[in-house]
């Protein structure tokens, strides 16, 4: 059985073995919080910074977007524009058409006039031949007269109908013009109306990405402060767990010491304390030991 000295010895052993065991166990657990606490901190620059590329990305991209929904609608409202010239342009040219036909009818008329002029000379003429040369108008001169009188009224109705024929083709082109060209104002107003609608929702849809990309750029950045407060409480835990590591070996080591002493001091021949002192069993001190 080991003297009172060895048993010392070996309880200064334990003691520090304990003590060493702990203080091991507190560095590493104090290097893994700052590790721990280093990569929350590192996770939450790339998460902002992954946050801020999206969002960056995001509101371009959106951006990009309006300015084409806004170009789409300024070429729909162009293309309203052109059509409502186009539709002017068409008026004008079926007023122009009609004029022309007014004009080929008043020349007509004017034609009809010159030739019945003419026929009222020939008449003339001719009556007055056959009267200088003493023949009446009875008979056969008579349906000479009629007979020219016919003609020159022939001429009069050819006239009038060539002039009848180019001026309806006129007016007929017009109302052709106008027909076509209402319902070209229309199809065109109505493609228009439809470009400049479809341009409209793009440019809303941009400008809701647009906003959408601020409110994920938020939740994003939140969530890379909850992550690293996240891992900055199991770091805390990490180190709070070492301290108590550190505060369980080194009751450890004193009980070891004490119980190791005092089993050292029960067998020692030259004993200076005896035991423990005791005040209603809490441990106070030791008690000196008499000589035996």
């Amino acid at each position: 059985m080991p003297d009172g000295g060895a048993t010392t010895y070996l309880a200064i052993a334990s003691v520090l073995a304990t003590a060493a065991s702990t203080g091991v166990a507190m560095y590493s657990a104090n290097e893994q919080s700052k590790s721990q606490a280093a990569i929350a901190e590192y996770n939450r620059i790339q998460n902002e910074q992954n946050a801020s590329w999206q969002r960056m990305a995001a509101e371009r991209a959106a951006q990009a977007d309006q300015f084409n929904s806004q170009m789409a609608m300024f070429n729909a409202q162009a293309q309203a524009d052109q059509a409502n010239m186009n539709n002017v342009l068409v008026q004008q040219q079926s007023q122009q058409l009609r004029a022309q036909a007014d004009g080929e009818d008043r020349q007509a008329r004017e034609q009809a006039d010159r030739i019945r002029a003419e026929k009222a000379r020939i008449l003339g003429l001719q009556r007055s031949q056959y009267a200088a040369g003493g023949v009446t108008t009875e008979g056969s001169p008579l349906a000479v007269l009629a007979d020219t009188a016919n003609l020159y009224e022939m001429q009069v109705a050819d006239t009038r109908l060539l002039a009848n024929l180019s001026s309806e083709k006129k007016r007929y082109e017009a109302g052709m013009n106008e027909l076509v060209g209402d319902f070209n104002l229309s199809s065109d107003l109505f493609a228009s109306a439809m470009n400049k609608k479809a341009a409209q929702i793009s440019f809303n849809d941009a400008q809701f990405a647009e906003k959408a990309a601020g409110a994920g750029y938020r939740i994003n950045m939140r969530q890379a402060a909850i992550e690293q407060m996240s891992g900055n409480a199991t770091s805390r835990a990490t180190a709070m767990g070492g301290y108590t590591a550190l505060a369980s070996g080194i009751g450890s080591a004193a009980n070891t010491g004490m119980t190791a002493y005092g089993s050292s001091a029960s067998k020692s021949t030259a004993k200076q304390y005896d035991g423990y002192v005791s005040n209603n069993g809490n441990l106070v001190g030791y008690r000196r030991a008499t000589i035996a």
